[in-house]
């Protein structure tokens, strides 16, 4: 649809928001136009293919002296669009109703003149139906069957206004009238509101019209070549024409845009989010249209008028050749104005010294490097050849965004041929090899704890919206005998990615893969899910290769038959249950990974548990014996040891059937809830007894008086000789210890009421609070130790050295829950912080009781 607009007066210091009301406010578009802000001019030169958005801040002036100076005034064509689409623009659509009149229009338009030659037949058919329903509204359902109302359609008002000119061409005129009143009967009971609806559900499975795209680089170390798609979903990127595209920021992240003109004719696009995310494009006009576009969604989702583009009434003649951004803030600045410079990746080649080879892979070999400070990975790129090169880059795109302690980690790249990317050191090498070298030294409790790490790591990567799609020992890195990191990320793609990659069929795991990924090359978590048990199952059988017996053509055929990978000799029945749900043939029953990750966590402590009360340092000499009988299958004593814990079911014999497997399963899902049950109760007797604490500050009962002349040693006068219960009712108005101890209860209670509102990056300033505090509180207790009796002082010091535990631990919680800030187990991780919190509080106060009960026992002394 094309406005008005050139026929308004154009007043020189008129700002296009101004035209933009102007003709809202008229009603040409309908009545009572709700949603302004979706709305913008363009500007379209009818002999080219140039085209600008007109940011709502430029004036009239300003659009001659830019752009149509550059050609005749009658060449260009102003239109009145609506570009920034909410993401819920359907339940928009339903309560505007002139909206979604002015937006079906624009969008069919836009489909007639684009796309109605490239759609399948039957969805043109089905897309000209339903324009016929909307068109002619009040027509009987049945009145396209008629030859006369069909002749009318056809002759007075043109099938081309309905249908595209190949379609009509193509087929045989009874034919197609055959076809199209078949398709109108779909419809035939459609209202005029139904119709427009249904027409964007359908076209938009051809379509995403919401959404515009943009080629150009991200810049980011190097150069990678990708399409930008800005729409509802925010910014994301797609590297190939059929692929998903890949979320880069939201606009609610969206601080500031800025671009400039570089040397080479190209231009900079600088979107301030977090930090710096740096886009470059062909031109200048692009980059316009893309930070129009950019902040016109965060006008839109901020409710507000202002923009985020630098400076936009600044804007100067484009004429001189000046290599500025036009909307900078202060221009002497803008020449040296660079973004700020992304983590380090890019790398010098004379930093790094090539030793040993640690293996080969698909694209070149891996060697061991000494860099500047530390050991390092080489991967090197046998074929320089530029898609090899893109693809073999591509795994350090990846890793590059990746950041948990079980993932191995990207240093840097060096993009000048030989391309090599360099990764952190596992001193250990592979998993596999590791595995098959220990494996008579290796207990199940370290090879639990492995795949507990790696799930650790699954984890994060699904909060990451990743599939890793090649989980396998041979990609797991040892780094300590205690830690083990997930590599490899050469077949990773993001999660909505369907498509696999391109590599011949032999070099497929196809004893890994998930049936569904063997059939269809579908790749999702729940596929991950899979291979990650089978990985569980090389683990556990030390190493083992999976289906070894059998040829890869074979394997499916014993998946579809029910056949699973059988229990390895050393491996608790209870885990291998937890493999077999995973080997679920249909997807969805089997579990995630945030699950799989809890089961596990819970069963490493009760195995953890379980060792240490059968060692024989622990149990009766008499009752101990190996929890390994000659048939290698895991067993319980006879006669249980003092600190055993666990049901005696469990490790008893192995599952002989599926019933005891799932038998075996339900006794583990039981006793996690249960664990889960009291840790909750727990927490709530915490938060009862901090509430309970802060009371007590404003009471002040004397029934102890302690007092310190200054002139004098110090002396201890009590009016009440009574032993202090804990935390008694005390005179404490110069007691500092409790002081101080009061106020680590208050910035626990702080911490948590403002967990759930902070940003995980701002964690460690009420953490930080809290370290301050128990710092006054342990000087202070240090400046009254020396006045009590020597024999009191143990506890005390102990009680400091266990609250010093306690912010180690709290620190470590708070690490833990900015790691996994994007993860499913984001909320859990909050929840142990807290709980240190908790802890740290009550601990503190054990000190006030300790310190308390040194001074009535230093006086009794």
């Amino acid at each position: 649809p094309t406005s008005d607009c050139s026929l308004l007066q154009k007043e020189m210091k008129l700002q296009n928001l101004t035209i933009i009301q102007s003709i809202l406010i008229s009603g040409r578009l309908g009545p009572n136009v709700q949603n302004p802000g979706c709305f913008g001019l363009r500007l379209k030169h009818l002999k080219s293919e140039e085209l600008h958005w007109l940011h709502p801040d430029l004036t009239v002036g300003e659009v001659e002296q830019r752009y149509e100076s550059h050609h005749a005034e009658a060449e260009w064509r102003y239109d009145l669009r609506i570009r920034y689409i909410p993401a819920d623009f359907i339940k928009r659509l339903k309560e505007d109703r002139t909206f979604l009149l002015y937006f079906y229009q624009q969008v069919r338009c836009d489909y007639m003149q684009h796309h109605a030659s490239k759609v399948s037949d039957g969805m043109a058919l089905q897309l000209g139906c339903l324009e016929i329903r909307r068109f002619y509204k009040d027509m009987n359902a049945k009145g396209l069957e008629k030859k006369s109302n069909f002749d009318l359609l056809e002759k007075d008002v043109g099938l081309d206004l309905f249908f595209p000119k190949s379609l009509i061409d193509r087929m045989k005129p009874k034919q197609l009238r055959k076809l199209i009143q078949q398709t109108f009967q779909q419809y035939a009971l459609l209202k005029e509101d139904e119709c427009m609806i249904k027409f964007f559900e359908t076209y938009g499975e051809f379509s995403n019209f919401d959404e515009e795209i943009f080629p150009c680089d991200l810049v980011q170390g190097w150069s990678l070549a990708v399409d930008l798609v800005i729409g509802p979903k925010g910014i994301r990127q797609r590297t190939k024409t059929d692929s998903i595209a890949v979320c880069l920021a939201e606009f609610r992240q969206i601080r500031s845009i800025k671009y400039n003109t570089q040397r080479d004719g190209k231009t900079l696009l600088l979107i301030e989010i977090e930090g710096p995310f740096s886009i470059s494009v062909a031109s200048l006009a692009i980059a316009e249209n893309m930070a129009d576009l950019i902040d016109g969604y965060c006008r839109l989702l901020n409710h507000t008028d202002s923009s985020l583009i630098a400076g936009p009434n600044k804007i100067k003649s484009p004429q001189g050749k000046l290599q500025f951004m036009y909307y900078s803030d202060i221009y002497c600045e803008i020449p040296d104005e660079k973004p700020p410079p992304p983590a380090k990746v890019g790398l010098s080649r004379k930093d790094i010294i090539l030793k040993r080879m640690l293996g080969e892979g698909f694209f070149g070999e891996v060697h061991e490097g000494n860099g500047e400070k530390v050991s390092v990975a080489v991967k090197t790129c046998k074929e320089c050849a530029p898609d090899v090169r893109e693809k073999f880059l591509g795994e350090a795109v990846i890793m590059k965004n990746l950041d948990h302690p079980n993932i191995v980690r990207l240093i840097g790249v060096i993009e000048e041929e030989p391309v090599w990317i360099v990764m952190e050191l596992c001193q250990h090498g592979e998993l596999g090899k590791y595995l098959t070298k220990n494996q008579q030294s290796l207990t199940n409790l370290t090879l639990v704890l492995f795949s507990l790490q790696i799930c650790k790591a699954l984890v994060y990567l699904q909060g990451m919206n990743m599939v890793h799609r090649d989980i396998a020992v041979r990609n797991v890195l040892v780094a300590t005998p205690e830690s083990v990191k997930l590599g490899d990320f050469g077949l990773s793609r993001y999660i909505e990615d369907e498509e696999y990659y391109k590599a011949s069929v032999t070099r497929l795991p196809i004893k890994w893969m998930a049936p569904e990924s063997i059939n269809f090359r579908r790749f999702t978590a729940a596929s991950d899910v899979w291979m990650f048990a089978v990985c569980m199952w090389e683990i556990m059988s030390r190493g083992k290769q999976p289906f070894h017996w059998l040829d890869n053509r074979d394997v499916i055929n014993q998946l579809e038959q029910g056949n699973r990978l059988p229990k390895p000799d050393l491996c608790p029945p209870a885990l291998y249950s937890l493999m077999t749900r995973c080997w679920s043939y249909d997807p969805p029953e089997r579990p995630t990974f945030t699950e799989l990750f809890e089961i596990i966590c819970s069963y490493f402590h009760q195995l953890n548990e379980a060792l240490c009360a059968s060692s024989p340092d622990l149990a009766s000499p008499c009752d101990y014996q190996s929890p390994v009988d000659s048939s290698n299958i895991l067993t319980i004593t006879t006669s249980p040891p003092r600190r055993l814990s666990l049901v005696e079911g469990e490790f008893s014999f192995g599952p002989t059937s599926k019933e005891d497997a799932q038998r075996l399963w339900q006794v583990e899902k039981d006793r996690m809830q249960d664990t889960l049950k009291m840790q909750k109760e727990q927490m709530e007797e915490d938060t009862k007894w901090l509430k309970k604490e802060e009371k007590l500050l404003v009471r002040r009962k004397a029934y102890l008086l302690i007092s310190y002349p200054p002139s004098k040693p110090p002396r201890i006068t009590v009016f009440m000789c009574l032993q202090p219960t804990p935390t008694a009712e005390l005179d404490r108005s110069e007691d500092s210890v409790y002081q101080y101890v009061m106020d680590v209860v208050k910035v626990v209670v702080q911490l948590k009421n403002d967990i759930n509102t902070l940003p995980s990056t701002d964690y460690i300033s009420p953490v930080k609070t809290v370290g301050l505090s128990l710092r006054n509180l342990i000087n202070s207790v240090d400046d009254i130790l020396p006045t009590l009796h020597v024999s009191c002082r143990t506890e005390i010091e102990g009680t400091q050295k266990l609250l010093n535990k306690d912010l180690a631990e709290l620190i470590t919680k708070m690490r833990l829950a900015q790691q996994n800030s994007i993860t499913s187990l984001k909320e859990e991780c909050k929840k142990q912080m807290l709980a240190a919190a908790h802890t740290l509080a009550m601990d503190a106060k054990n000190l006030l009781d300790a310190v308390d009960q040194a001074r009535v026992s230093s006086f009794e002394k």
